[in-house]
């Protein structure tokens, strides 16, 4: 027993050195110690002189920023909403409010691992119905709003989530069709995915928006939608190679001892390969996530008026020259608080699924 458990029991790792030896151990450490350490400081001071110390408070009119060079902080007060809902109707903004608040509140279900995976299913189909209803209106008594009204943070939301969420299951399909016996079905979707990640996006949006339209029955798709669909197309060839590195991890005496038990081919993947599989690409998964994110301000380039867009319109206004900075400071800050709370679900989740020991 003691044989045993000796020859599994993990090395001890080895003892690193203290901090302060790490830091200025050598005449080199130092040096570059202090240069780092000055450079940061400086950095802090400047920002919090311009955020804090010579800012303008938020609750200030308008001419109190003239003279001052720190932030104009009553810009943001006055041009958030046009930063966050665009030109959408002002009697009518508590619909992207509500439905920006809706999938934000359910990809932190998903993303914290509050709801079951049917449950999860069926809520994500829910919300996008809810989600087009609110936003699109003509049901329940709401008035039609174009989608070419669409701005702000709902679309950056709908194409990030919905994005993300069909990317899954379509780069799922294409891993486990890259590790198919079936030697048409491996090499079509290693096409797939080769050609897809040897494009930038950009040309995937402009095909999506321009082309896509003239292959469909209509010849008539909203931009919106065409850039979704492209944004899943994308995103999809990067979680099959996430999920792919995955599943190499699994050995084959997982496949062996499985069927040896009886297991047929869905549910040996379903409940013994896969979770295996999810847990290993766990960390690649949550890079690609706060990657696709912050890849859908790129629809701007297709006419698609996201927060950058809204952004700009809000600065353009004459009676607010000049103050880029404090909008894209505000549209920065939005993105770094979304992708912090990817980031710490995803470090959650590996937690969570991390083996027991």
């Amino acid at each position: 027993m003691t044989a045993t458990t000796a020859g599994t029991a993990r090395p001890p790792r080895p003892e690193r050195p203290p901090l302060a030896t790490r830091l200025f151990g050598t005449r080199r450490a130092t040096l570059l110690t202090l240069l780092v350490g000055a450079l940061v400081a400086w950095v802090c001071l400047a920002t919090a002189y311009w955020a804090v110390v010579d800012a303008t408070v938020p609750w200030a009119p308008a001419g109190a920023c003239t003279g001052r060079s720190g932030a104009c902080w009553p810009f943001i007060l006055d041009k958030g909403p046009l930063i966050l809902f665009g030109t959408y109707d002002h009697a009518e903004r508590w619909r992207p409010a509500l439905a920006s608040l809706l999938l934000l509140a359910l990809a932190g279900a998903t993303l914290f691992g509050r709801l079951g995976a049917k449950v999860l299913a069926v809520s994500w189909g829910v919300a996008l119905v809810a989600f087009l209803v609110l936003m699109g209106g003509g049901l329940l008594g709401l008035e039609p709003v174009a989608a070419s009204r669409w701005n702000g943070i709902p679309v950056l939301l709908f194409l990030a989530a919905f994005g993300l969420a069909l990317a899954f299951p379509v780069g799922l399909v294409l891993a486990l069709g890259r590790r198919s016996p079936l030697p048409l079905v491996a090499r079509l979707a290693t096409a797939y995915i080769e050609v897809i990640r040897g494009v930038p996006m950009v040309t995937m949006l402009f095909f999506g928006v321009f082309v896509l339209p003239l292959v469909v029955p209509g010849g008539r798709v909203e931009p919106i939608y065409a850039a979704l669909a492209a944004l899943v197309m994308f995103h999809a060839a990067y979680v099959a190679e996430d999920l792919r590195g995955g599943l190499q991890t699994v050995g084959r005496g997982q496949y062996d001892s499985a069927r040896a038990l009886g297991f047929r081919d869905w549910p040996l993947m379903r409940y013994i390969v896969l979770p295996q599989a999810v847990r290993a690409a766990t960390p690649a998964l949550t890079n690609t996530a706060i990657g696709g994110f912050k890849d859908t301000s790129l629809v701007v380039i297709v006419g698609l008026h996201d927060l950058m867009a809204t952004a700009k319109m809000a600065y353009n206004d004459p009676a607010w020259q000049g103050r880029a900075l404090e909008a894209y400071v505000f549209v920065g800050a939005i993105f770094f608080v979304i992708c912090w709370a990817v980031s710490a679900a995803g470090r959650r989740l590996e937690r969570r699924l991390a083996p027991p020991g």
